[in-house]
């Protein structure tokens, strides 16, 4: 049961991990570094006028309780500032301000956030498994302090799952490695955890010895060029191969026989790709979704020419 438990896990990891309500979904649009002028228009509103620092403060406060979709990326990162200020020995707002930092890539500045967390608390566990974290992004190693947690991080993937980090759901599925080599769906779960993290020459590894046990594992063909389209926006021969050996395994999946056929006109075989696209066009509901999403990889790769802008005029 804990091992499907983590395969579930894996499968709707997004690459984003701190799961808290709405806020990665304000903290992934954030644009830090505002100016002055930027942060007062950010923390107050329209029906607010020029109420006090405090007031602003406080309606923020009220909001991201009640309706913590009202709150922007830039209000939530001055209400944990005020609380940091207003509660210095607290370790939670500064954990928080490094999880902002995190999402927009501000890794000095996230791993200084995280330190002033464990300042106040050596023993607070979110912001040390928040700097393993940073670090797997760095590196793609498991650290020790990861790994001496692994008794209960397997009882975490029973009570609470979703709360696991990438390097520690990493960390249990590696154990789960040195005890059964031979699962496939294991190394198919590295390699998707190393490609979400930015590893893909790792991904590549866990990926090959994942189809090396199961060569054909349909999961793992499709997961592994899913990957490496994701993290090069190219289709070379490689994931080529792999979109082509998918789409045999299971015609019905008309994406992936688009994106074979993408990668047989790169490879010049026109003919073959013209054949795959036919057979996928006659399949898709007409003024469907399908459709403008195959238009638009059309157009990305060159293979039509890009839509005129609206209202643009036409070349003579």
């Amino acid at each position: 049961m804990t091992w499907v438990v983590l395969a579930a896990v894996v499968f709707v990891l997004g690459g984003a991990w701190f799961v808290a309500r709405s806020t990665p979904t304000r903290i992934g649009v954030l644009v830090l570094g505002v100016a002055a002028a930027g942060i007062y228009f950010a923390l107050g509103r329209p029906d607010m006028g020029d109420q006090p620092l405090e007031a602003r403060i406080a309606d923020i406060q009220a909001r991201e309780t009640s309706n913590p979709e009202s709150v922007t990326a830039e209000q939530f990162l001055a209400l944990q500032q005020d609380l940091a200020r207003r509660s210095p020995d607290d370790p939670v707002p500064f954990q928080k301000i490094g999880n902002v930092y995190f999402a927009n890539g501000r890794a000095d500045d996230a791993l200084s956030a995280y330190r002033s967390a464990l300042r106040r608390d050596p023993a607070f566990e979110p912001a040390a498994d928040a700097i393993s974290e940073l670090q797997f992004r760095v590196t793609g190693e498991v650290d020790e302090a990861t790994r001496t947690k692994l008794p209960r991080l397997g009882q975490k993937l029973v009570e609470d799952p979703q709360s696991l980090t990438s390097v520690q759901m990493l960390a249990l599925i590696q154990e789960r490695v040195k005890v059964a080599a031979e699962d496939s769906e294991a190394h198919r779960m590295m390699g998707e955890i190393y490609a979400s993290t930015g590893h893909i020459d790792r991904a590549d590894t866990a990926f090959g010895e994942g189809l090396r046990l199961a060569p054909n594992d349909r999961a793992i063909i499709k997961a592994w060029a899913d990957a490496r389209f994701k993290a090069t926006q190219s289709i070379d021969a490689t994931t080529s191969d792999l979109y082509n050996r998918a789409y045999r395994l299971d015609t019905k999946d008309l994406r992936i026989g688009y994106m074979a056929g993408i990668g047989l006109w790169l490879q010049d075989r026109k003919a073959e790709a013209e054949a795959i696209w036919a057979d996928v066009d006659s399949r898709v509901t007409e003024g469907g979704p399908e459709r403008q999403m195959f238009a638009a990889l059309r157009q990305m790769f060159g293979v039509d020419p890009p839509a005129p802008a609206p209202g643009g005029n036409s070349p003579e």
